[in-house]
């Protein structure tokens, strides 16, 4: 049997074969250069961090520990073990007990929002970044050592607004909103959709503008305003597409009977009820009440069911966000905090004179006043004593309202204006 001759290359072979091989070493070099790992910084912990017991007591005095920077974050974010801030493009963990940096994420991107949820399981602090299709970059790092989990990228708006509640993150913006479950896979967009797979997948309104949303018990209430309402609109979809990939829609209403005033704000939702602050414009379903701010009831169906007078502004302070913490939610709605049972959204009273929403420690209520905190019965508001806080800047100048608070430890965290102060 006789050799068979190798094929003889020539010189176009050669030339192809090179052009092909810088091909890919271009493309790869390009895929390099893009990527968000050349474009980030990674530092993450060293080491574990100290475990946080819950406090026993308030404290009857307390002084600054440390304070850091955090203009993206309007509530102070924790996670299980450390204070989350979130400042230019960098998102950093802090110890506790001196703020030192455990762990820094850095991109060469403006952070859009930052949020800390899922304690009590994936652990996750959620950092969203701007690009040029908008809030649209998301990266969720382990809380516990600041490496990368999981991203994800999609259409967004160029401002938006990130939460988290015991299964899915919610990020929306004026046209549009999506959920995530904690593995960053999307559960429903809704809104402004440039290319929809299935056009029949959402609700038959065009043109809406959201305004305010949040989800809680598998559903997202949503406040907005579409083509050919005369007022405001509250909406409640399901986070999740239905087994057919189709929006399940709950229910869908107008409580005003005119865009006149500020739109309301969703502040809760639970299993049973949506909880809205509405600061007394024109209100559908209200006959016989008087106006002024107030919460409104409303069912998962988006039915009116009570409305509750609470002292307020016209429309809700743009850095006022409700904290849920251990049974209540707290509100600040500019001229009082209302709190509210967590399981059924009723409002169980309101502390007059605050500065912003209040948090839970050792079963206590904390409410910032100013100079001060005021430690009350969580379930009266009864006010059992007083905390005196020094807030003045170097300056002398106090900080503008809100300040929230929340609580890791014995520690409290105090969102003042674009700074994080940790009291103890």
């Amino acid at each position: 049997m006789g050799q068979i001759k190798p094929e003889r290359r020539t010189r176009t072979d050669l030339i192809a074969t090179a052009v092909i091989a810088a091909i890919v070493v271009v493309a790869g070099v390009l895929m390099w250069w893009t990527s968000s790992a050349r474009q980030s910084e990674s530092v993450p912990a060293t080491s574990d961090a100290p475990i946080q017991l819950p406090a026993e007591n308030v404290p009857r005095q307390v002084s600054v520990s440390w304070s850091t920077p955090s203009e993206v974050t309007a509530i102070p974010q924790i996670t299980r073990d450390s204070v989350v801030s979130a400042n230019g493009g960098t998102v950093v963990a802090h110890a506790v007990a001196d703020g030192k940096q455990r762990w820094r994420y850095s991109r060469n991107l403006p952070l859009c929002a930052t949020a800390a949820g899922w304690s009590g399981g994936d652990n996750s602090v959620l950092a969203v970044f701007r690009n040029s299709r908008g809030c649209s970059e998301v990266m969720s790092l382990r809380a516990s050592t600041g490496t990368r989990h999981m991203s994800r990228s999609s259409d967004a708006d160029s401002e938006v607004h990130l939460s988290i509640d015991s299964s899915y993150a919610l990020l929306y913006g004026p046209t549009r909103l999506e959920t995530w479950g904690s593995n960053l896979v999307r559960g429903i967009e809704y809104g402004r959709i440039d290319a929809p797979v299935n056009p029949d997948v959402t609700p038959g309104r065009s043109e809406c503008r959201l305004y305010s949303a949040l989800s809680g018990a598998d559903r997202v209430a949503i406040v907005e305003r579409c083509d050919g309402d005369p007022g405001y609109r509250l909406t409640v979809l399901s986070s999740n597409l239905t087994s057919d990939e189709k929006i399940r829609q709950w229910g869908s209403t107008l409580i005003t009977t005119s865009a006149s005033s500020p739109p309301p704000r969703v502040i809760a939702a639970t299993d049973s009820t949506i909880a809205v602050y509405d600061g007394g414009g024109d209100q559908t379903g209200a006959v016989g009440v008087p106006g002024g701010p107030r919460i409104r009831l409303f069912s998962p169906q988006a039915e009116v069911r009570a409305d509750h007078p609470v002292a307020g502004d016209p429309g809700a302070p743009v850095r006022s966000e409700p904290i849920a913490e251990q049974g209540v939610i707290s509100f600040w709605t500019g001229k009082s905090t209302v709190v509210l049972d967590a399981t059924n959204a009723t409002p169980l009273f309101q502390v007059a004179g605050s500065i912003g929403a209040g948090t839970i420690m050792a079963g206590q209520l904390l409410v910032p006043m100013p100079g001060a905190i005021s430690v009350r019965r969580a379930y009266d508001g009864r006010e059992e004593f007083v905390i005196p806080v020094d807030r003045k800047d170097a300056a002398g100048r106090e900080p503008a309202a809100p300040v929230s608070l929340r609580v890791i430890g014995s520690t409290i965290v105090e969102q003042r204006d674009s700074n994080l102060v940790a009291l103890h």
